[in-house]
């Protein structure tokens, strides 16, 4: 038994939740699994693992192993990224999970580019908003909005944003613009709908340092932003969103920002990994590829 190869297994069995995830992730079949963790058991004499059909559960002595043996790894995996630096490129899948606006928007128009300059590597990526476990489904890297308190992960902010309100030129033409946000219960506006809670999500404020929020009356409500932005493109009425999600409309004219003195700051985009993949060449150069998208296009939005 090659130790440092049943612990690698045994860490993905407890990561993935079980043998025939971990299986999946590792490529190898579901008994050599079951037979590299019987043999870590066998040579440690305890049981790391409580195990049914059905279920499975890490043992008190499991638990120690399994930080120990993280730590382990890692200093082996950088041992092995600094005597072979200069000659090893970063190869293999990497799994990436984003918002749907980053995915389509600002990052799978400039993805070829860092294909081009890592050959090795594999993108599967996917864009949506739902809450992840990127420990669970083995997710390399992920960009996330706001803050999530998870002390596994690695934080890093890419940019930050404003909570922006807008409307089409021709809705601003025809009904005006407010000059307060207590105006805009005149107004057409339309909200976003948080799509855990299902409650309206309140407009922000924010002016001399005083910052207010209020759910304005609505007209239209949804829990998807593109459906949102492109009713206000359409002359539906005004929103408010992240600026993340309206730069590129707003530059174009689509749309016209309002209440500009009232602006208020949003939560930041960051890119979170494991510590553990810290080191890991195809998530280095990744995550330095999404800082280096984000410097070019502005580190505020």
């Amino acid at each position: 038994m090659d130790r440092l190869d049943a612990l690698k297994v045994f860490c993905t069995v407890v990561d993935a939740g079980g043998f025939r995830r971990a299986a999946d992730r590792l490529g190898i079949s579901t008994t050599s699994v079951t037979t590299q963790v019987a043999a870590l058991e066998a040579h440690f004499r305890v049981k790391l693992l409580h195990r049914t059909t059905r279920s499975m559960s890490v043992t008190d002595e499991g638990r120690q192993c399994y930080e120990n043996a993280i730590r382990l790894l890692a200093d082996m995996s950088e041992l092995e990224d600094v005597l072979r630096h200069s000659t090893t490129a970063p190869s293999g899948l990497l799994r990436v999970d984003m918002p749907a606006i980053f995915g389509t928007r600002i990052v799978s128009p400039v993805l070829p580019r860092f294909l081009r300059d890592y050959p090795d590597i594999t993108v599967r990526m996917s864009a949506n908003d739902r809450l992840v476990d990127m420990v669970e489904e083995g997710i390399d890297v992920l960009v996330r909005i706001g803050n999530l308190l998870d002390s596994r992960l690695v934080a890093q902010t890419l940019a930050t944003t404003q909570y922006v309100c807008c409307a089409a030129p021709d809705y601003v033409a025809q009904h005006g613009s407010p000059t307060s946000p207590a105006d805009l219960d005149g107004f057409d506006c339309l909200n976003f709908l948080y799509p855990k809670s299902r409650r309206t999500r309140p407009w922000y404020f924010r002016r001399d340092g005083q910052s207010s929020s209020l759910v304005p009356r609505g007209v239209f409500v949804t829990d998807h932003v593109e459906s949102l932005i492109g009713a206000a493109m359409a002359g539906g009425g005004i929103i408010q969103v992240l600026s993340i999600s309206v730069q590129d409309r707003i530059a174009s004219g689509a749309l016209v920002p309002l209440l500009t003195d009232w602006t208020a700051p949003g939560p930041d985009v960051a890119v979170l990994f494991q510590q553990r993949q810290l080191r890991a060449a195809k998530v280095k150069v990744f995550v330095e590829f999404l800082h280096e998208i984000f410097r070019t296009r502005g580190h505020g939005f």
